[in-house]
């Protein structure tokens, strides 16, 4: 991207810097704002600030304000996993959790940058535009906002964390909420809300690769009461990236509407926009052999990707929630979500291996395609306590359902495009672009599932208490074709499955008050399309989670400990049954069969919180052992042992602004089995073990604006992000950010 065509966000960077700079002379007196780094927790330190007298100093400040926020980090919330008001330690699974200043603090601008900071995640680049995650062996598709599920693998991906207050993932099955899914882990990502006191957020980031950021947020009150009140929030990045003729531009939007409607009925209404629009995306593999069976060693720049490529999504949603209190026990909530989104891809890759000598022997194929989404969802239920037997436990009941429909217009074929790289080495991505167009015929596909639900938390003794669930779902899809003239013309692929029951029980023992034994067992189901040698549908992948674990609170509930143990299985998995003939079926298709033997076992440490006064920690270890059956292969390879650290100290006396840190991302040895290879056909590839050093810092220049740099890789290694469909992983970022609050 030339520096002319950067016009819009760069020039605002520009310009913001430079004021943002003169005006951090001053000191003026206003709080931060309560979504910044010490978020959630403003209002208490100024009454811990006050209650230290006038005469406090900044620093006996900032320590009450430290203590508060952890102590903000423990209240009960809503979980993802069972929806009953539990804090972490009260939470019979593992699940971490990232708040608003550390994604400010460590510049985690997308999920990307959080998912590689969880314990037990990994995080997969297929290319530049298909991240995947996977926790205890398996792909992560639940995806929630406010609790409500929301992933789609085609419109919504790479979501922007301005929007979010929070980000919890919850490790293991959950079966509750979603009903359909894998055992791996659910993404709950909290909505900033309006608040009744006025503020305004400004931010500015600049780094390599010619990136530019703005991020705006602005909340005001719109009665004087603050019983209506808005919130803005909104971000724009563009940036060059490190591949050769790779750019991409993102826009995000949200605003939101709140109102107290009576004293005990409160209404959210909003809207929340993404659109990514990538140019030179990467889709495809870097060859990792040449032609003679050496290693290419193809830069980490190269691409397959002429100028004229493109991959963009956009997603849109409105939303709306209606809480309702019932009484002092009991809160109804109704939470509605309509979505649309679309994507447009015209893609190329390459086949073929490289000649060492020559550089040729790569030949470019193509790919067009085109969709709209629509996505309606409800969901509607109630939470509160009974009083039984002398003890208060806490039940919810309720129902949801979601409507998924993907229209797909046929594009005329490209298949016989293709253009021969005469070297590699030397190509500027110059290629002539294929032609297609809409012939007018598609293809629609609907998919629906719905569910009711209850789960209670029975405080039997008062050191233990069980949690029990479940849920009753249904599922169908099925996908319709229009011809040219958009007449009806077959449906394909329809199924469905019926009462399916998602159970869930969980038991956690207070050892003392500082410490927790738990144990849970849940699981969920995922339909298949499959049939047995018969002509019937195989019955659903049934996945389910076993765990056990300690969780502790120690330092003044300061720092929080957990560990646990896990099993997580998938059985019933599909395979080829090879005691049939290919294409046996009626319909000319291979027969399957239903296969167990699909699991992870393994172990989880995690460490959270402050360890003294200005010095935090965040370290995560995740010990996972897979066995796969033979036929059930994917296209990641995960590794035995994760690792990952993250801690800042802020430095006192005269440097007391100044707040400093770094980690690390560690992995150990993966191995990649059947890789295609010009000499040998298939070979095995084996990649070490190796460390990611990240290392960030900010400055407080005063009560309004900080300083934050932040670096990734920043020993620059060179890595394969992915062996069975190999891809480089990032080089060495920096980003440099101004922040400010009014």
């Amino acid at each position: 991207m030339s520096r002319s065509s950067r016009t819009p966000v760069a020039a605002a960077v520009a310009f913001l810097l430079s004021a943002g700079a003169a005006v951090a002379q001053s000191t003026p007196s206003s709080p931060p704002d309560a979504d910044g780094p010490q978020a959630d927790a403003a209002p208490a330190a100024e009454s811990a600030a006050d209650a230290a007298g006038e005469g406090a100093t900044r620093a006996d400040r900032r320590r009450a304000l430290d203590r508060v926020t952890i102590s903000a980090a423990r209240k009960k919330l809503e979980g993802a996993s069972t929806r009953l008001p539990l804090t972490a330690r009260e939470t019979p699974q593992s699940m971490s959790s990232i708040d608003a200043s550390r994604l400010e603090n460590e510049t985690l601008i997308s999920i990307n940058d959080v998912m590689q900071n969880i314990t037990g995640v990994n995080v997969s680049f297929y290319d530049t535009q298909r991240p995947l995650y996977f926790a205890r062996g398996f792909q992560i598709t639940d995806f929630q906002i406010d609790g409500v599920p929301t992933y789609s693998g085609g419109t919504q991906q790479e979501y922007d964390t301005v929007f979010y207050s929070r980000i919890d993932v919850v490790r293991g099955a959950n079966g509750l909420t979603t009903g359909a899914g894998i055992p791996s882990a659910t993404v709950n990502m909290i909505r900033k809300r309006p608040e009744k006191i006025f503020s305004a957020y400004g931010g500015l980031v600049m780094g390599s690769e010619d990136f530019h950021r703005v991020e705006a947020d602005l909340n005001t009150p719109i009665t004087r009461d603050g019983s209506v009140r808005a919130r803005l929030i909104a971000s724009a990045q563009e940036k060059d990236g490190y591949r050769d003729r790779h750019s991409e531009t993102k826009t995000a939007f949200m605003a939101t509407v709140e109102a107290d409607l009576t004293a005990s009925t409160t209404l959210t209404v909003g809207y929340q926009d993404q659109n990514n629009v990538p140019k030179g995306p990467i889709w495809g593999t870097i060859p990792r052999f040449a032609s003679d069976g050496s290693l290419a060693g193809l830069p980490r720049e190269t691409s397959f990707s002429p100028p004229w490529t493109r991959w963009s999504r956009q997603n849109g949603t409105f939303y709306a929630q209606l809480e309702q209190k019932l009484g002092e026990d009991w809160t109804l909530k109704a939470i509605a979500n309509h979505s649309e989104g679309n994507t447009f891809s015209l893609r190329t890759y390459a086949s073929g291996y490289p000649d060492p000598k020559t550089g040729a022997g790569l030949k470019l194929l193509a790919a067009v395609g085109k969709s709209w989404e629509k996505r309606d969802s409800l969901d509607l239920y109630a939470s509160g306590t009974l009083d039984l037997f002398g003890r208060k436990h806490d039940l919810v009941i309720g129902a949801n359902g979601v409507k998924t429909t993907t229209t797909t217009p046929t594009l005329t074929s490209v298949a016989s495009w293709s253009y021969d790289i005469p070297d590699i080495r030397s190509w500027d991505g110059n290629a002539p672009a294929p032609v297609f167009s809409a012939t007018g015929a598609k293809r629609v596909a609907e998919t629906q599932q719905s569910g009711i639900f209850a789960m209670g938390r029975w405080k039997v003794l008062e050191p233990l208490s069980v949690i029990t669930g479940a849920r009753l779902s249904s599922w169908k899809t099925g996908t319709d074709a229009f011809n040219t003239a958009g007449k009806f013309t077959a449906r394909t692929g329809a199924y469905q499955v019926s009462d399916e029951v998602s159970p869930y029980v969980g038991v956690v023992y207070d050892i003392n008050d500082a410490v927790s034994l738990y144990a849970s067992y849940t699981d969920l189901f995922k339909p298949q399309n499959n049939k047995d040698k018969n002509d019937h549908l195989l019955a659903p992948v049934r996945g389910s989670n076993t765990e056990f674990g300690l969780k502790g609170e120690f330092l003044d509930k300061r720092l929080a400990v957990s560990a646990a143990v896990f099993e997580a299985k998938q059985d019933n998995y599909a395979v080829k049954d090879t005691s049939v003939p290919d294409g046996s079926l009626p319909d000319g298709s291979n027969a399957f069969i239903g296969v167990d033997g699909t699991k992870t076992k393994g172990f989880e440490l995690d460490v959270s919180g402050q360890l003294a006064p200005g010095w935090t920690l965040n370290a995560g270890y995740a010990n996972t052992r897979i066995t796969r059956h033979p036929s059930d292969l994917i296209y990641a390879n995960l590794p035995k042992h994760t690792l990952q650290l993250n801690t800042s100290y802020r430095l006192g006396g005269g440097w007391e602004r100044l707040t400093v840190g770094g980690g690390l991302n560690y992995q150990s040895t993966v191995t990649g089995f059947g890789i295609p290879h010009p000499t040998l056909v298939t070979t095995t590839v084996t990649q070490g073990a190796f460390v990611l050093l990240n290392l960030h810092a900010n400055y407080q220049l005063n009560d309004r604006f900080s300083l934050g740099l932040s670096i990734r890789n920043a020993l620059d290694k060179t890595y394969w992000a992915n062996l069975d469909y190999p891809n480089y992983g990032d080089p060495r970022s920096v980003m440099l950010s101004l922040r400010g609050r009014f």
